[in-house]
Parts: structure tokens; sequence; C-alpha cells
């Protein structure tokens, strides 16, 4: 039924409380491909008049990089033996972007986590999360943090 998951992480230790249901519905489910992404904020206009242009390329390409390989280390330790698993890196707002890869890529299912905030926090900083949630073609498996150990 499912082809190809969608597994969006911002390198934090509640985006990875998702690990273990991705193993579980990738095997169970035998999903061929799945694929870890990291979406890079971009930097705020005001670092530019600050830093200089220069400066900030080098360090969002830093981010970038430093995205590429946290990456491929969870590649390496997430232990997916059924199914091909792929990386990406985009630049830009999370939501945007993780709903652009769902309709240009074959998505067909998203497992991401929730950092859980509520209420005037939610509204106030927004969620990617909830964003995608509410806007995605296709299902999306939502994992609340507070499931982490120690979350």
């Amino acid at each position: 039924m499912y082809k190809k998951m969608l597994v969006p992480l911002d390198t934090s230790s509640f985006a990875e409380c998702v690990f273990d249901h991705v193993k579980e519905i990738a095997s169970a489910r035998v999903i061929p491909e799945v694929v870890l992404l990291t979406v890079v904020e971009p930097p705020n206009p005001s670092a530019y008049v600050y830093l200089g242009a220069q400066r900030v390329q080098e360090a969002e390409e830093r981010a970038v990089t430093s995205s590429f390989e946290y990456l491929e280390k969870t590649r390496a330790t997430l232990g997916l033996t059924n199914s091909t698993v792929t990386t990406a890196v985009h630049v830009g707002d999370a939501a945007e972007k993780i709903l652009q890869y769902i309709e240009a890529n074959g998505v067909d299912l998203v497992v991401m986590s929730s950092h859980g905030r509520g209420g005037v926090s939610r509204w106030y900083l927004g969620s990617a999360a909830d964003k995608v949630l509410r806007r995605s073609p296709v299902p999306v498996v939502l994992v609340p943090s507070l499931m982490c150990r120690g979350g």
C-alpha cells in the first residue's frame, strides 16, 4: 500500500522519537523507500546587515553540510534492512518544504513528531507538524514528543 515514507527530522531528540514507529511501520508494511528529510531555516534577513552576505552564506552552507552529516549518521544507525533509506536537505520554511517534498516526490506516508507546544505557544511560534498534518495530501502519523523517554 505504501511505497515511500517521509520522515522529517530537525536533529532534535524529540524528532527522533519517531524512530521506533518508523521501524515498526516500515517492517510491518514492507515500505520500499524511507526518506529522511531535514529543512534548514534560512537566515534572518537582519543577519545580512550585521554579518554580511558572505558570512551568512557560509553559515547556511555549514548548516546544510551539518544536516547531511546528521542524516547520514541517522541512516546508518536506523537499521532498516528491508527498505532503502535516502536523505534530503532543503532550505526554507519547514512546513512548506515538507509539503512541497510530498507533492514532488511521490510520498504516500509521513511519520513525524510533534514537539508538544500548545495554546499561545503554538499560535505564536507556529507548528510545522500542525501545518503538515492539516495540509498534507497523504496520511500523516504524528508522534507526540511526550512519548520520548525523558520527553
